[in-house]
């Protein structure tokens, strides 16, 4: 079976109808994999991510299964270089991940997926997280992972100050009429939300409202506001973007006619705010977010939105309210059942033959470099390395990793590593900079103004290229056309520190700099 890799938005945007037949076909399938949310969630993503799209044969137009992962980086606690990890796309703000596949393909896809993850992809270790233990077809994937070559751990962690177990998905199976659902509950919860739901009908003072366009965004900003009075203490720097996501991926939802977000109201003073994603082709709504005033005792504005929330899904024919991950206790008042979820590690069991995956390459570099910038030296070498393990012409490891052998004293290994990124890149500027600099550290100057020549040639506005060829001419004493030079630097700049400060050294020892130049210069020369 033909498995074909959509990777960018140009080809995923291509598959939309396609993508939204197989979800609405797919009896497993849930909302985080409907294109509504998955395709937002992975424009906020900065891992790569793939999807793995499966056809019946390559002649084929359509795809009849879509296995969205994504890539990331993880550390070796042993001798620090990294691994390539591969996870769910959904990972780390989807309740429940997974694949979708057309009802009779599942032995076919299953295995193909499978095969494509271990022969085409390089990785250490395959997460699959919060998968639904209902979801049989992770069991399938499983069995094609050989217990020759890969080990598995099953994990379940838990925050030993949270008494909240997260793989636990409470959900309402839900009945035909709102009677009917309200016969599964306590007679204690029956009661108190029938007097809620009175209380509210009969009242002029407490009432709800939902979002429409002309009051989402103050519906949505309420909601919020009394989310981050409970939460900003305890989830400290992830607060803000964790509010972007919510922010951005509520409009999105209501845009798409997916969004159920009530108010609920005294007055002007609003006390509480739910905010459900809406499924419409599995006919379920699944409760996101919820926020309320605290200071407020007299009636309980989360049981009452959810009350209200459930009997609109009972109205409108839905056949499930999830509650999502968390089996945080007031969810039980509601007559839920339960729902498993798996987390299974598969790793290979010889990592140290395992590359990394070329895709995550741009985030190793970008950690990389943060590491030469904060003069980690060590760790930034072993990136570099790692890098040109799996790009041997990876131009900027070259440079950076150029650069850092010229700052630990290895010249000629540098060298070649300049040379080697200009054989790819023959224009290259930094390249010859590289160059450049290597020979006025070692003190060659002729080969230092080929380099700056060969930069000035490639690009004549090139400021630094000319400060640093003056400098080069004045060592070699030839202060006449150093002078040139710093004066063409500040043609073009005329706030080019190092320019002023070189020319004004130079005029200053010839004494040609009148009392306040002197001082100007001196100045710059001492910033």
């Amino acid at each position: 079976m033909p498995i074909d890799i959509i990777d960018n938005f140009t080809a995923l945007k291509k598959i939309k109808e396609n993508w939204n037949s197989v979800y609405e076909a797919d009896p497993q399938a849930h909302f985080f994999l409907s294109w509504i949310w998955l395709s937002k969630w992975l424009e906020m993503v900065y891992e790569p991510w793939l999807i793995l799209a499966a056809k019946i044969d390559s002649c084929d137009s359509s795809y009849v299964a879509f296995f969205p992962l994504k890539i990331i980086l993880d550390r070796e606690d042993g001798d620090g270089t990294f691994h390539t990890e591969i996870c769910m796309a959904g990972n780390s703000m989807a309740d429940y991940t997974g694949l979708i596949c057309l009802p009779g393909y599942e032995e076919e896809v299953i295995p193909a997926f499978a095969a494509y993850i271990q022969q085409q992809l390089a990785w250490t270790s395959f997460e699959i997280q919060n998968v639904l233990e209902t979801d049989t077809r992770m069991s399938l994937l499983l069995k094609n992972f050989s217990q020759d070559r890969f080990e598995f751990r099953q994990d379940r962690f838990r925050d030993p100050e949270d008494d909240t177990d997260h793989y636990i998905a409470p959900y309402i199976s839900l009945t035909d009429s709102w009677e009917r659902y309200l016969q599964n509950v306590s007679s204690n919860t029956r009661q108190k939300i029938r007097r809620l739901l009175r209380k509210l009908e009969s009242s002029d003072e407490f009432y709800i409202t939902y979002a429409d366009a002309d009051n989402l965004e103050s519906h949505i900003e309420i909601l919020l506001r009394f989310w981050e009075l409970r939460w900003r203490d305890e989830k400290g720097n992830d607060c803000n973007a964790i509010l972007d996501y919510v922010r951005t991926i509520l409009r999105h939802c209501f845009a798409n006619n997916c969004l159920y977000l009530p108010v609920f109201w005294q007055g002007n003073r609003p006390l509480g705010a739910i905010a459900n994603f809406v499924d419409l082709p599995h006919k379920s709504m699944l409760f996101f977010i919820t926020g309320r005033d605290r200071n407020f005792k007299n009636l309980p504005p989360g049981q009452l939105l959810h009350a209200n929330a459930i009997q609109y899904a009972i109205q409108n024919g839905f056949k499930v309210y999830d509650f999502l991950r968390g089996n945080e206790r007031y969810k039980y008042s509601f007559g839920v059942r339960e729902r498993n979820l798996l987390h299974v590690a598969v790793q290979y069991k010889n990592r140290q033959d395992r590359q990394l995956d070329p895709r995550s390459l741009p985030l190793l570099f970008q950690s990389t470099v943060k590491q030469h910038q904060a003069n980690r030296l060590e760790s930034a070498e072993r990136g570099y390395r790692q890098i040109l393990e799996v790009d041997s012409d990876h131009p900027d490891a070259l440079y950076g990793l150029g650069v850092l052998l010229r700052q630990q004293g290895e010249y000629s290994a540098s060298e070649k590593l300049f040379d080697r990124l200009l054989r790819i890149r023959p224009n290259s500027i930094k390249a010859w900079f590289g160059l450049g600099n290597l020979y006025q550290t070692q003190n060659l100057l002729s080969k230092a103004i080929e380099a700056y020549n060969r930069i000035l040639a490639i690009e004549p506005n090139a400021i630094a290229a000319y400060n640093n060829l003056g400098d080069v001419l004045e060592r070699q004493g030839r202060l006449e056309d150093a002078i040139s030079c710093y004066q063409k630097a500040l043609e073009l700049d005329s706030n080019c520190v190092e320019a002023n400060v070189n020319l004004g050294n130079i005029f200053h020892a010839q004494g040609k700099l009148s009392p306040d130049k002197q001082i100007h210069y001196a100045e710059l020369n001492y910033q």
